[in-house]
């Protein structure tokens, strides 16, 4: 793929490792001007200069530790304040943990990086896609959405029964009601909103378990995992491949729309997760 991205602007989440790198590096060397939220300043100013030395293009770095809902509004808010026009957002980062940790708002982490961020800086910045003349929202989702029959609202917060497979199943069946949910929202806008499995992809991911038996799955897969390059591969094509110009709310696997199968079709648990995560973040659509 050697799509020209001149004069466009576009926002990644997890783009210091793993799959948001090689997407950041692919679409700065098309021509993007890429814009990153990223938690740690050293990782952020390593890649700076690494697509500066790639291109002689300057890369912007946000720091925002994305499992906080403030600091997730305040990346987008600096986002704002640059005055740049938004064309490609690219929701990538996402974690995974062996046991149950809270955010600083009370929040199940996993499910608040992995979904709520993804919701939150979205909908705060949808209004800029908008006003750029719309463009692309891609949502890294996984295959791991059918760990879970649903999202069990009743434990959303999985303080009855935690186990790490099954809370990250929901996170990933979350990004993809979501996707579907704003697609149809924002169709008018001329912007499309895709989600994607991006294969069992050799990064950080589930590293940041100490002696888990996660870690092992982990290594385990390791061996067969798709090198990081791959597994960017489905991310980068949706941001730019003419292809899906006008597709919208859609999965895709291996560049390919593949098929939803149980609650990611559902319209009721999309509207019930829409209407609960505008509860938890105070944002919306307009």
């Amino acid at each position: 793929m050697n799509e020209n991205l001149e004069n466009k602007v576009c926002l990644i989440t997890g783009a210091t490792n793993g799959i948001g790198l090689e997407a950041a590096k692919s679409l700065n060397k098309m021509g993007a001007e890429i814009v990153f939220i990223a938690r740690n300043k050293e990782k952020a100013e390593k890649l700076q200069q690494e697509l500066m030395s790639e291109t002689g293009r300057e890369a912007t770095a946000i720091i925002a530790d994305l499992s906080s809902l403030s600091e997730v509004k305040k990346a987008a808010d600096q986002f704002l304040s640059l005055g740049k026009p938004l064309h490609i957002l690219l929701n990538n980062a996402g974690i995974m943990n062996r046991e149950r940790a809270e955010t600083v708002d009370g929040l199940e982490e996993v499910f608040s990086v992995n979904h709520l961020a993804y919701f939150t800086l979205t909908l705060s910045l949808i209004e800029k896609m908008i006003e750029s003349g719309g463009k692309r929202i891609v949502n890294v989702a996984s295959m791991g959405y059918r760990f879970v029959k649903e999202i069990n609202f009743e434990d959303l917060q999985s303080k009855e029964d935690y186990k790490p497979f099954k809370v990250y199943g929901q996170s990933k069946l979350a990004n993809i009601l979501f996707t579907r949910s704003l697609a149809s929202k924002v169709k008018n806008n001329n912007i499309t909103v895709n989600c994607l499995h991006p294969g069992y992809v050799d990064t950080g991911i589930g590293l940041n378990n100490k002696g888990s038996f996660v870690r092992l799955l982990m290594n385990l897969g390791r061996p067969f995992a798709k090198k990081t390059d791959k597994g960017a591969e489905t991310s980068i094509y949706l941001c730019v491949s003419p292809e899906v110009e006008a597709v919208t709310g859609e999965y895709f696997v291996d560049c390919k729309i593949e098929k939803l199968l149980g609650a990611a079709k559902s319209e009721e648990q999309a509207e019930k997760l829409w209407s609960i995560s505008s509860e938890l973040t105070g944002v919306d659509l307009n």
